[in-house]
This record gives structure tokens, sequence and C-alpha cells, in this order.
């Protein structure tokens, strides 16, 4: 089934079909659980120093840029037609005169809490310690030979549930090479790069980097207890449970007190993009949108990389950046295309209803949430070898990630018209809907791994 087809039988959702409408039909025709708790308001949010943006002239070039600015140019950009450089400045004073200077606010939270960890000490027979070693870290090592023995999850069954629900079980007959040679960025607080349920899926370690510390090691920081540690431990591991063989690309941005600031994302961004990251997962978000980090996406996605964001867990409508479509203004334009490869997760509980924490649509409103994902009590390592239960969009948003890597990882079997720029949007057109009731509140309903994958795929 083809993309123009799928659209026809599926027109009626507003913002799909408003997206589609506008200009991607002439291109394809070529469970209730502990809910995660709101990050308490800051006023101010932490502070950074400041960033200077600023405009090059006609003659500029990054060279002659960091010949006069040295040290405090973060981001030249001088090959596109948005010519601009951000600079790191101590304060307003020292930024160049007609350059815009902001704030460099930590405003960055992750969009989840763990809701358990290693549910005790012998949730797993042998302790936490031990669950990984021997077989278990050659399962997660060895691709998919075993994924779904019984008809049970086998790397981790406590996930049985979720991943059924968006029919997960039929991934390894469906798209067999499970993502293979796809790289999945994940931008967040690093990961437990030792942990046997991530380490053999890790990108090389000349190409992690912690921006926190600004050195090249991603690795997770602090102790129980504090707002982010384990958090980009459980989203890496739950991309590995959707596309197991991807490889995955750890960029640390969030400090142990789960917050970052502005230009660490920026740069998090565009160094995933130039490792070559066809996806980026950003669980991560802010209460307003952030031209620094928007131009940053416009960037990675201008080079092909598709972003799946989550949407805030406050339960209300106020979606978070960059989930949210910070360029509604663009809608007809020739930068639409580019929007489409963001796509905004919202989380679902057992029952395909919202999660009570998830963020969402408005009734009858624009539909800034485009679908949802299952993003409660979903089991991935934990630093230390052991493993825990998160729940929040930031959850959500890694499945989205880790079935586009899967996608991606057979593109060669793509159908006429697909490619890998629009299967963002094949995503929500094989959405499932959400249960009676609430239609539309996370855009076109809960994604379907088996759908998605017929949709895009032609048979082996």
């Amino acid at each position: 089934m083809n993309l123009k087809r799928l659209f026809l039988q599926r027109n009626h959702r507003p913002r799909v079909a408003r997206r589609l409408l506008t200009a991607l039909i002439p291109l394809v025709l070529l469970g209730c659980s502990q809910p995660p708790q709101a990050q308490p308001p800051e006023t101010p949010p932490p502070v950074d120093g400041f960033l200077a943006r600023l405009d090059l002239k006609a003659s500029d070039t990054c060279d002659s840029v960091r010949a006069t600015y040295k040290d405090q140019v973060q981001v030249c950009e001088d090959a596109s037609a948005d010519r601009y450089a951000l600079l790191k400045v101590e304060d307003p004073a020292s930024a160049p005169p007609d350059a815009k200077v902001t704030e460099n606010k930590r405003l960055f939270i992750p969009g989840g809490q763990m809701a358990q960890m290693n549910g005790g000490a012998q949730v797993w027979a042998g302790g936490g310690a031990n669950v990984w070693a021997g077989g278990g870290a050659q399962v997660w090592a060895g691709g998919g030979a075993n994924l779904w023995a019984g008809g049970t999850f086998t790397w981790m069954p406590e996930n049985n549930s979720p991943w059924k629900q968006i029919s997960l079980d039929e991934v390894p007959k469906l798209a067999p090479n499970l993502g293979y040679g796809v790289k999945v960025a994940v931008i967040d607080t690093g990961v437990d790069l030792d942990h046997p349920a991530l380490r053999e899926a890790l990108a090389p370690a000349e190409e992690r980097w912690d921006f926190v510390d600004d050195d090249p090691v991603p690795q997770e920081e602090g102790q129980l207890g504090d707002p982010g540690y384990g958090h980009g431990t459980n989203v890496a591991g739950i991309v590995r449970q959707v596309a197991p063989r991807a490889t995955i690309l750890p960029l640390r941005v969030l400090g142990s007190d789960g917050r970052g600031n502005i230009l660490n994302v920026v740069k998090a961004i565009r160094w995933a993009a130039d490792k070559g990251a066809q996806v980026i997962n950003l669980s991560l978000g802010a209460d307003q949108p952030v031209p620094e980090v928007e131009e940053a996406v416009r960037y990675a996605v201008g080079k092909g990389a598709l972003v799946t964001a989550s949407v805030g867990n406050s339960g209300n409508t106020n979606v978070t950046y960059p989930a949210y479509d910070f360029c509604e203004e663009c809608l007809g334009s020739s930068f639409l295309w580019l929007q489409w490869q963001r796509i905004s997760v919202g989380s679902v509980n057992l029952k395909n209803q919202p999660s009570s924490f998830s963020n969402r649509n408005q009734k009858g409103g624009l539909h800034h949430v485009e679908i949802g994902a299952p993003g409660e009590m979903i089991y991935g390592p934990a630093p230390d070898n052991q493993m825990a239960a998160w729940s929040g969009t930031s959850m959500a948003a890694p499945v989205a990630a880790g079935l586009l890597a899967l996608a991606i990882g057979e593109k060669d079997r793509f159908e006429t018209g697909v490619s890998t720029k629009n299967l963002t949007l094949a995503l929500e057109l094989t959405a499932k809907s959400l249960a009676k009731g609430y239609d539309d509140l996370l855009g076109a309903g809960c994604l379907d791994a088996e759908g998605f994958l017929k949709a895009v795929l032609k048979d082996k």
C-alpha cells in the first residue's frame, strides 16, 4: 500500500490532511502507572552566560569570523541561505554591536520520571547486577533470533504488553535487518556506556560527546534520586528494544540536575547531523520556542535526519518545544517538507487512551501532538547494570525513533513514492485510532509497527 492510497483512506484526520494537502500529494505521486511530575517552575531559570547571534555580511566567511572572534564562535553557517554565527559571550557588552544577544538559559528538561528502579532487589533472578551477565548480554548483542520466543519479548518480558500493543512482535519478519546500519542519536543525560544492554550498540568513541563537561565521554552522572539520572540510559534502551541492530550515538546535554542549556542542545543536534545520524531523538523539552535550537533542527533535517521529540508531561495542551511546530508560518512554503521530518510524540496507556500526564491537543485545535506511543512503566537498562521502569512522553518518543530506524534499515525495499523524508508522515497515516472519545487528542492515534512497515516496504 503506498502513501497516496493511505492518504485517500485517512484524510479525515485534520492535522495529517492539512499537512498533506499543502504539498505532499504531488511529491508522493512521483495501562495506569505513577505519572511523571511536572518540573516545578523556576523564575528565572538558571543561565550559563549569553549567546550572540550574528548575521554574516556578504563578505564574511566562517574563517574570517573565527579569526575575529576566536573561541567565542560556537556555531557558524556560511554555506546556506541562512548565514550566521552563534557566539558565546560573558556579558552583552562584549557582544558584537550588531548581534542579537540572548541568555543561555537552562530551559531544557527530560520528559520522564523513574517509576520503579529494579522493582526491588530480586526482580531479576540473581539480582540486578547479574541480570545482563552471560546469555543476557549475548541476547542484546546478537540481533533478533530470539526476540519473541514463544510470543514473549525475551529481552525484557516486562514490556510484553506495550510492545504487543504496537504490534512490535511482527517486526522481525517484516524488517529482518532490525535497523542495521542506521544511526540514532540520543540527545539526553548521556548513557551508561558500560551497560551490557547498550555497549555493543554504541557508535564509535570518537563520535560521542558530552556537551555538559565538554569531553568525549557522555556517561550518565549523578546518583539515584537526581532528576535526570538514568533517563538517557532508559531512552537508549528503548531504541535498542525496538530496533535491536541500530547504532546509538549518545550525546549528553542534560546534567544530573535534569537541566540543559540552549547552546548545548544546539551543538548536539548539529553534531548528530554532521556525524550522519539518520534519526535524532529529543526526549527533552522547553516551555517556550527557542529560535537557536530551531535553526539547529532545520540544519539537521536539511541534511536528511528525522527528528522525534517528546511533547511534555504536564497533562495539558502546552506542548513543549521542540515537539511543538515552531514554524506555523511556513505552511505552504517550500520549507514545509523539512517540517515533516520532525514528529511530536505523546504517551498512551494500555487502554489506548492518552496517559494522564501526557500533553495533548486541544479538542478541535491544531495537532501539535502528532502521534502517540506507549510511555507508561517502560522498562529498560539503568546505570550500574540494572534496569528501571520509567514513565513519560520521553519513553514514547524513542519508540517512534526505533520504528523509523527499522524502516530506514530496509530502504532498498521502499515502496514507490516512499523515501526517508516522508517516513514520519507514514507513521501518522498508519496509526491506530485511540479509544472512543479520545480522537485527535494525540493526533493520528497510536503507532502501529506492523501497519507502518507493511505500508512503506515491499514484501521480501
